[in-house]
């Protein structure tokens, strides 16, 4: 098992993914800090706190920005071998193809959990900067490492969440409607963002998890932990279903 993470792991480094990912998640500490710029000379009166800067990144992070990215990659992963034609040597090697698949979701979840750390990273440094010149209260690591548990936590909700889109990617052999579909699941996660019956839709209903938001929209912890967890099993059978069956073509 882990030869076969280190073969991904060695696929990956020979590609251009892996940098366009970092510098995709980076974006959001590029937003919080000209955001935070911005409400400094708007309402230099205003104090503005590391925890609040943080917060405000979450939505990006579990709703929008990340959320894309972590779909182009799963697109990425699961469909290469259809695009790039490796199928066909692939296949016919002695491993079971539950092993490869479970290789691949994990390579899917350390990849998840590296740009967690890296949106994490860099929202402290640009932080840091903007304490220089201005003053950031509460700045100091212990509030970023209580931050980093939170955006840890919703990697992983993240990472279940996206389990059905490798499905799409085997099923379809592409980008492109996985990404589609994807923009639509972002459309509707900002909709609700400000909803209660976002509890219910399981892409907002990690966030609100995280943001410690599910109590006050009424609804109870376990439907909205059931959905989750009922399309991440779903997700997951679905690929496995698909890819057992996947005859050489």
């Amino acid at each position: 098992m882990l030869n076969l993470v280190h073969c991904e792991l060695l696929k990956l480094k020979r590609s251009k993914m892996v940098l366009i990912s970092i510098l995709g998640v980076l974006s959001t500490p590029c937003l919080m800090f000209a955001e935070a710029l911005q409400n400094h000379f708007r309402h230099p009166e205003r104090i503005i706190t590391l925890s609040d800067i943080y917060s405000n990144s979450l939505m990006y992070v579990m709703l929008l920005t990340n959320m894309v990215i972590y779909v182009a990659i799963i697109a990425y992963l699961f469909s290469r071998e259809y695009s790039e034609h490796t199928l066909k040597t692939i296949l016919p090697i002695p491993i079971s193809r539950t092993r490869l698949l479970i290789v691949k979701f994990f390579t899917l979840f350390l990849w998840i959990i590296m740009l967690t750390g890296v949106t994490w990273i860099g929202i402290f440094i640009l932080s840091g900067i903007y304490h220089i010149a201005f003053y950031l209260e509460g700045y100091c690591l212990f509030t970023a490492s209580v931050w980093l548990l939170k955006f840890l936590f919703g990697g992983v909700l993240m990472f279940a969440t996206v389990s059905p889109f490798a499905y799409i990617a085997q099923k379809t052999k592409g980008f492109v409607v996985p990404i589609i579909i994807a923009s639509v699941i972002v459309m509707g996660s900002a909709a609700l963002s400000n909803q209660d019956i976002g509890a219910l839709y399981p892409w907002t209903a990690t966030f609100f998890i995280v943001n410690e938001r599910i109590q006050n929209t009424g609804y109870p912890m376990f439907l909205s932990i059931g959905l989750i967890t009922f399309v991440s099993v779903m997700g997951f059978l679905l690929t496995f279903f698909h890819f057992k069956k996947e005859d050489l073509k």
